[in-house]
């Protein structure tokens, strides 16, 4: 879907699809876009996002594509492993492109198609077996330096992925080994940060955190935390939890609950619960923290809304460690969050607080809209950077083959997917229990996220409530309102401001119950410190490591499950639905 030609994409638009078709035309874009959206590009703050050039395909015979495909893969593989200019890796991608659409086209089965890449791609992207949520290959060690070691060896990853963790993976290893103390602070530490997304010409995330390791910004202490996170007890998925008695929430906990497709013991052990006393329940608040793509939860909420405690003590803060890091099939991600919210609910005997980042704002939604019992047990929805409309820079974070291969999350997360149509179709882009949403537009992965079109926004015509709260427009030329991240939103003082309000008020956050100046003046909230600052934008480095191990990638986004095929109305009324 991508060819490399010097430090740009790019993107070929095909008649009938970006998947088939006749090539007819290239389109340059750093974001990821394809043709038809960069010629209705929303409007979006971040400039870097919306630079965009048109060339023709015949402005240079070697970027075409050999009319056999079987030949242009063996032929794109033996020249990238011969190391052929980047000029002609621009010509082999294209190519390999090709030879994987003719392939699929032919709708040959499964294992003969693995089979045919099998002969030419690295091992790294062999086809695995159909798994419910995606794995990690186990042969790239455990730990985030052996990971971007191993990759960086890969000759079938974009080249420059492999210039790029090398150089990253000598970084952190100097810093790993250096002790020496490190005098920063918030004000010097923001501004670095600002640097690091204001000054990029490309939006790969391999270069955003090339950035923020080459900068210094985090101390050996947050770099050995997030290189050890592989084995860190917070993101076990192996978890031990108490059973509900006589309760019963599997196989379903109300009639018009769509079925489950994972076993009962491996939704349960998903949750990870810190510390749940069923004499000492009695007036606590449940809170589950719903993690984003690439980045298990433990590690993802560690640095701030797991510290959730120190602003409302009454908050039971649990949260969701989703197999393969989200990455697999969201709609099978999203299982985990619907039993973890009747299973959380059940526990305590009193409804929850869902607060979710990122693509957990996709999957909860759509808990919601296909687990209807769901929706009856939650008080209040707290969705931070989410992207319900999905993301015109979806292949961001894919590099192999520059951009043909990805994983099932990503591809879904892309802008108007079939995912996303059928989550938004029949009242799913309206709230359906009371929501806040926070977003930002310096958003690095999820665009448009400013104006009308704003990926984060929710509609509410469930008549819920919905507050829906931009930070630059909220704290307009205030540092609240500076240049936050998609990461950032986490450790934002509106976005704390605004979850504290939620759960101590009937509704969603209201910005007009805060004292607005006051929080707006500040860059982290009074709960937050510098190292909780720079540990989340370290998030990145797992986000990178993560993508790289998960297996099998894709070329496309997952089928639609059949049960979505019918959509259940907010008030439990059967309506038809539109199959995509």
């Amino acid at each position: 879907m991508a060819t490399v030609i010097s430090r740009l994409y790019v993107h070929t638009k095909c008649r009938g699809g970006t998947h088939q078709g006749v090539v007819d035309r290239v389109v340059t874009d750093e974001a990821g876009a394809h043709e038809e959206d960069v010629a209705n590009l929303p409007k979006t703050a971040a400039g870097w996002m919306t630079s965009h050039w048109k060339v023709r395909q015949n402005a240079d015979p070697r970027l075409r594509c050999p009319g056999n495909s079987g030949r242009a893969v063996l032929d794109s593989y033996l020249r990238l492993v011969l190391g052929h200019s980047q000029l002609m890796a621009s010509r082999i991608n294209g190519c390999v492109h090709r030879a994987s659409v003719n392939l699929h086209n032919m709708k040959l089965p499964t294992l003969i198609v693995c089979l045919i890449y099998g002969a030419f791609l690295s091992p790294a992207l062999l086809c695995a077996s159909p798994l419910h949520n995606g794995s990690s290959a186990s042969n790239l060690g455990h730990d985030l330096i052996s990971v971007l070691s191993s990759a960086a060896q890969d000759p079938m990853v974009d080249g420059r992925v492999s210039v790029t963790v090398s150089e990253i993976k000598s970084r952190l290893s100097a810093d790993k080994s250096s002790q020496e103390a490190r005098d920063e602070t918030v004000q010097l530490a923001w501004q670095k940060i600002e640097a690091i997304f204001t000054n990029r010409t490309n939006s790969a995330l391999l270069d955003f955190v090339h950035g923020i390791v080459a900068s210094g910004l985090l101390p050996s202490k947050l770099l050995s935390f997030l290189n050890g996170y592989l084995d860190n007890s917070l993101n076990s998925g192996h978890n031990v939890n108490p059973g509900l008695g006589s309760e019963r929430i599997y196989p379903s906990r109300a009639a018009k609950d769509a079925p489950y497709s994972i076993p009962e013991e491996a939704l349960r052990q998903a949750i990870h619960i810190s510390n749940f006393s069923p004499a000492g329940r009695k007036g606590q608040k449940p809170v589950i923290l719903v993690p984003g793509t690439a980045a298990p939860a433990g590690t993802s909420y560690y640095f701030n809304f797991g510290k959730l405690g120190s602003a409302i003590p009454e908050a039971d803060v649990a949260w969701v460690n989703v197999p393969g890091a989200s990455l697999g099939d969201a709609q099978i991600n999203a299982e985990y969050i619907a039993y973890a919210i009747n299973y959380i609910s059940a526990l305590h005997q009193t409804n929850v607080t869902v607060i979710a980042w990122s693509q957990g704002g996709l999957n909860t939604q759509w808990a919601f809209k296909y687990w209807p019992s769901t929706r009856n047990v939650v008080e209040d929805f707290i969705a931070l950077s989410p992207d319900f409309r999905g993301t015109i820079v979806s292949t961001l974070a894919c590099p192999w083959l520059a951009g043909t291969l990805c994983t099932p999350a990503l591809w879904q997360q892309g802008w108007d997917t079939k995912f996303v149509h059928t989550l938004r179709g029949l009242g799913g882009d309206s709230a359906y229990v009371p929501t806040t949403t926070v977003y930002s537009s310096f958003d690095e992965v999820v665009q448009p996220m400013s104006g009308e079109q704003a990926s984060a926004i929710l509609q509410d015509s469930h008549g819920v409530g919905v507050s829906n709260n931009h930070l630059q427009t909220i704290c307009a030329h205030k540092p609240a309102g500076g240049i936050y991240t998609h990461e950032g939103v986490l450790y934002n003082p509106l976005a704390w401001a605004l979850t504290i309000d939620a759960l101590t008020h009937d509704g969603p956050g209201d910005p007009s119950r805060l004292d607005i100046g006051k929080v707006c003046e500040r860059l982290l909230p009074p709960q937050l410190s510098l190292d909780d600052m720079l540990g989340t934008e370290g998030l990145l480095l797992v986000s990178m490591s993560e993508v790289l191990r998960y297996t099998p990638k894709t070329f496309t986004e997952p089928d639609i499950i059949g049960y979505a095929s019918k959509v259940l109305g907010v008030r439990g009324k059967e309506s038809a639905g539109k199959e995509f």
